[in-house]
């Protein structure tokens, strides 16, 4: 009888290339990663490169503006690519159960985290690389190569930082949903305050805030570095020290509070006593009459509002993120005249464009995929009304979000319109509201999976508000107002500005033909192609 050798047990190397190379495939799946931590770099990089074209930095003796605007889009991509995909990562591997069964397998539990953060470390470091030859192809960007060991090792040290931070975030969410809206939302506001995604110069209690925090010090170190008339090797002990102890902060802190089972979070108290069951008592019958259509389709919405607002991501992209974004830029960088009205226009129009061609398509193709569409074509309930239940929900969602930036802008930012402007600025949400969501239906339509949906979504809102001119940016070339003038989210935005004024509500008949016509033209698109169920 022939005796087979046994097989060599793989080491701790093996274990942790094959747990990296399974999470390498698992987050390239994971199509939001992909948007966050390359597209959304990309994609502000470009529009910035579009805006500033050849201009020079002022003070730097002719250095172009992109030689700094480059390796702060290389800030970014290590901040989205190693904080919420690290939080999201682990958050959702936990709420599964993934991390439960782990401790009974072979593989060391360490190596599978390990494995993990090793991914998304990976998936920075190729954002950066991405980030730093679009600077060099397009923009001509110059490597400042005796700064180069300097340049590694920052960007080392805050892959650390921004992975312990991950880690710690997806220890304390309560879900991975949590860990998601906490991670890219908290990405998002420091990325304000650290000046990174903001425009113009910062006032002094911003920086000061923004100095606690390691981003700032982590951008302003890697543009010193890429500085060519900068001095000496480019090492910054103080950013360096920032980012290290953020490390070991948030590394202690999730080393104390990892759970490896969600459901030992917290603890659980033990279960009540049983009690008696009560002596049975008969029923009473009751009949009720066939609820109408109208009754149908507010129930539906009222449905739809509370799957809204229990979901964090949702309340927080759709509804938190614009009335702060316009508070913290209204009052941080200075505003031409009407600016600040033009500004809350935009972020209503971007409140609206999350809620309903991110969001609510996102929602009725995940219905779709779980059968649930399908399903409801044998019940007394429509399909038709359900989809029209989640439309109601998304237009007073929008009015809400509206509503709560106008009330910023009336109390803190010298925006007065009119009782009539109000009432135009509302309708026209309506009708924008509306517009945007029978585009959201109409490309759900053609994408396979929700999955498909959210990514190709956010993929193409990011470049359109850009061209809408949604964060009002003064000085937009003609070329991009003019590709801008076609797409629906930069007449929704012209026709609220126009109600806000102060001067009441004017606008010609342009920006309302444009948008009706996409409303009419993207329903007939959306109601002759939607699916009822997943493809096979």
């Amino acid at each position: 009888m022939t005796v087979l050798p046994a097989a060599r047990r793989p080491g701790v190397a093996d274990l942790l290339a094959a747990q990296t190379a399974f999470a390498l495939r698992d987050l390239w799946r994971t199509r939001v990663v992909f948007i966050f931590t390359f597209l959304f770099p990309l994609t502000w990089l470009v529009v910035l490169g579009f805006l500033v074209g050849d201009a020079t930095a002022d003070g730097t003796g002719g250095v172009p503006v992109m030689q700094y605007v480059t390796p702060t889009a290389a800030v970014m991509g290590v901040l989205y690519g190693a904080y919420p995909t690290v939080a999201v990562s682990l958050a959702d591997a936990r709420e599964r159960g993934v991390l439960k069964r782990v401790r009974g397998t072979p593989v060391p539990a360490a190596v599978y985290l390990a494995g993990r953060v090793g991914a998304a470390v990976v998936f920075a470091l190729g954002s950066v690389l991405t980030m730093l030859a679009a600077g060099v192809l397009v923009y001509d960007v110059r490597i400042v190569w005796r700064t180069v060991p300097a340049s590694l090792a920052t960007v080392v040290v805050a892959l650390v930082c921004f992975a312990a931070a991950g880690m710690a975030v997806a220890t304390t969410a309560r879900s991975a949903a949590v860990a998601q809206a906490a991670s890219i939302g908290s990405a998002v506001v420091i990325g304000f305050v650290s000046g990174v995604l903001a425009w113009g110069d910062m006032p002094g209690w911003a920086d000061r805030i923004a100095a606690f925090f390691p981003l700032k010090p982590f951008n302003d170190a890697l543009q010193a570095q890429f500085d060519p008339g900068g001095a000496g090797s480019g090492w910054d002990p103080g950013a360096l020290a920032v980012m290290a102890a953020w490390a070991v902060g948030a590394g202690v802190l999730a080393a104390r509070a990892f759970r490896w089972d969600p459901a030992a979070r917290g603890g659980r108290a033990d279960p009540p006593p049983p009690r008696r069951p009560a002596a049975r008592r008969r029923p009473a019958v009751t009949v009720t009459a066939r609820p109408g259509g109208v009754a149908l389709l507010l129930g539906q919405a009222g449905w739809a509002t509370r799957a809204a607002v229990r979901d964090v991501g949702w309340v927080f992209f759709a509804v938190a993120m614009p009335v702060g974004l316009y508070a913290f830029t209204a009052a941080v960088v200075p505003a031409s005249p009407g600016g600040t009205t033009r500004l809350a226009a935009g972020m209503i129009a971007w409140g609206a464009l999350v809620t309903a061609f991110v969001n609510m398509p996102e929602a009725v193709a995940r219905a779709r995929d779980r059968g649930v569409l399908k399903r409801l074509r044998g019940t007394p309930l429509r399909p038709a009304v359900h989809v029209a239940g989640r439309i109601v929900a998304v237009l007073w969602i929008a009015l809400l979000t509206g509503g709560l930036v106008v009330l910023a802008g009336v109390s803190w930012f010298g925006v007065r319109p009119t009782a009539a402007g109000l009432l135009w600025a509302a309708g026209w949400v309506v009708v924008g509201t509306a517009t945007l969501a029978a585009c959201g239906l109409a490309l759900a339509s053609a994408l396979p999976d929700s999955r498909t949906v959210t990514a190709v979504a956010l993929g193409i809102s990011l470049p359109v508000a850009f061209f809408s001119d949604v964060f009002a940016i003064d000085a937009t070339p003609a070329w991009m107002s003019a590709a801008g003038s076609v797409l629906p989210l930069r007449h929704l935005v012209t026709l609220v500005a126009a109600a806000l004024d102060p001067g009441g509500p004017t606008a010609g008949w342009t920006a309302p033909a444009v948008l009706l016509a996409w409303l009419v033209g993207a329903g007939f698109v959306a109601v002759r192609t939607f699916r009822w169920s997943g493809r096979r």
